[in-house]
């Protein structure tokens, strides 16, 4: 009987390996840099040690965890390792998806680009706020080839259309 092994999930920024860097959540929902020690293919985890912390505190997380992201840019400055670019450079009044408080990306457009490579962005609520280059994408680019008899496809695609076209 031969069991096919597991791989981890690929996720952008992060390399499931052991001794990859990586951010990591822990339990009062502080963000620190972290590597993982060991990988669990049947449980499809990893574990996590906490740089400069004791390994008493290395946390157990699935793969798929939102509390692991990759180690942002300027942590990988600080230690002098090469950061791969990447993420796509936008330019001011780029249409883009950016991240919220609430990690969902919403459309929103790019005010200016900060020297620390940050960018400040405009929600299409109005909010204006400072993001990560690591918490911006590209706008999707949106076909409409949907018909429908009752016309209801239409009313929705004229008003998603309307939406993207409409300046944010």
């Amino acid at each position: 009987m031969f069991l096919k092994m597991k791989t981890p999930p690929d996720r952008s920024g992060i390399t499931f390996e052991v001794g990859a860097q990586l951010e990591a959540r822990d339990r009062h929902k502080n963000w620190y840099q972290a590597t993982i020690e060991k990988i669990d293919y049947d449980k499809e985890r990893v574990l996590i040690h906490y740089r400069q912390w004791s390994r008493r505190h290395n946390e157990w997380f699935q793969w798929n965890s939102p509390y692991l992201r990759p180690l942002e840019r300027v942590s990988l400055r600080r230690q002098g390792l090469n950061a791969q670019l990447s993420q796509p450079m936008f330019v001011s009044g780029s249409k883009v998806l950016a991240c919220w408080t609430d990690c969902r990306f919403y459309p929103a457009k790019i005010l200016r680009v900060n020297k620390d490579d940050s960018y400040t962005v405009r929600f299409y609520d109005g909010v204006v706020r400072t993001v990560k280059p690591t918490k911006v994408k590209p706008f999707p680019k949106v076909s409409f080839s949907c018909y429908s008899s009752t016309g209801f496809t239409a009313k929705v695609i004229l008003i998603v259309k309307l939406f993207v076209e409409a300046e944010i």
